[in-house]
């Protein structure tokens, strides 16, 4: 390696590819990465840092809600493969998952776009600024009403 070269991953012996089934280190590795994700957005220093994070999560092709659905989506065709009652039964209540995890990511479609917008001053609308304006306007001066006139002829005056 030289001096302008930079380590690779390999080089180095760092992956952030999940480490061989059937080991320790495996069981762990999903749960760690989600714990990793959530202490990031934690330490988000902006929206659109956290927007960044969540979109991680909520992207409807890629994203992790996207994987685990797929994921229960594959244990609930496993399940059915048995061929047995109980199969058929952990088969509808994995499909059950599935769906609700689809469903979570309709009603978040737009918390990416939402979580951006945070990062914008919201703009008032006119009626907010017309009663901020009269709240914090020096009250008008009071005027009396004016005294009626007199009821006889005015005084001085001559027909």
């Amino acid at each position: 390696m030289t001096e302008a070269s930079s380590p690779t991953a390999a080089e180095t012996g760092e992956s952030h590819l999940p480490p061989q089934p059937d080991t320790p280190a495996a069981q762990d590795w999903a749960a760690d990465a989600v714990r990793d994700l959530t202490d990031r957005l934690n330490a988000a220093r902006s929206y659109d840092e956290a927007a960044g994070l969540l979109d991680e999560v909520l992207e409807p092709t890629e994203g992790l809600l996207a994987g685990l659905e797929d994921f229960f989506e594959a244990a609930a065709k496993t399940a059915k493969a048995a061929e047995r009652q109980d199969g058929f039964d952990l088969y509808h209540d994995l499909q059950s998952a599935a769906l609700t995890l689809r469903r979570l990511g309709e009603d978040l479609h737009v918390a990416v776009d939402r979580m951006h917008a945070l990062a914008v001053p919201r703009r008032r609308s006119w009626q907010e600024a017309v009663a901020d304006y009269y709240a914090t306007a020096p009250s008008a001066p009071s005027h009396s009403a004016p005294a009626p006139p007199p009821a006889g002829p005015s005084p001085g005056r001559t027909r």
